[in-house]
């Protein structure tokens, strides 16, 4: 019923889809790139709260400790003995990028992780080159929103006074 935005269902190699690639961009780029626009909004949110806004893995130990990005070459199951292998009772926790801000005390934070997840979510369905369905047209609208309240927040942020130059 749906397809990816900016295609048409020709045959690939058809004249009709060359023509008609040829002569409209693709959306799909567009769209990569107002996704790649939101995630720097909200990576600005995770930076002005000291936490990283690099994507990938981290992990840290105890609720102070400094998150560490994990080398982004480590297979899933290299991932997964480090996280057997650290003791649960000193307190290590890992952790992706959209997840770091999860359960954060700031509401903002917690806000900037959510805008994340859907930005993850939607980028893989869109590089999948899956069919977009109605639950991700209701993500990027409810994305659009979340970033739209994002950005209306850190507009809000205190006014910083500064002093009278004098005129001399």
């Amino acid at each position: 019923m749906l397809s990816r935005f900016g295609r048409r269902r020709d045959a690939p190699g058809s004249e009709q889809a060359v023509a008609l690639r040829d002569a409209v961009p693709d959306g799909v780029d567009s769209l990569l790139g107002e996704i790649a626009a939101i995630e720097a909004a909200a990576c600005d949110v995770y930076d002005r709260h000291n936490l990283p806004a690099q994507w990938g893995q981290y992990r840290r130990q105890g609720e102070n400790g400094a998150w560490e990005k994990l080398a982004d070459q480590l297979s899933p199951a290299e991932k997964w003995a480090m996280i057997q292998a650290a003791p649960s009772e000193e307190g290590w926790r890992f952790a992706s990028l959209d997840g770091i801000g999860a359960l954060s005390a700031i509401p903002e934070v917690r806000h900037a992780s959510a805008v994340l997840a859907a930005c993850r979510g939607l980028r893989q369905r869109l590089t999948d080159a899956e069919p977009i369905t109605p639950q991700d047209l209701a993500d990027a609208i409810r994305l659009g929103a979340a970033w739209r309240r994002l950005d209306a927040e850190s507009a809000a942020s205190p006014l910083l006074f500064q002093p009278l130059a004098s005129s001399r």
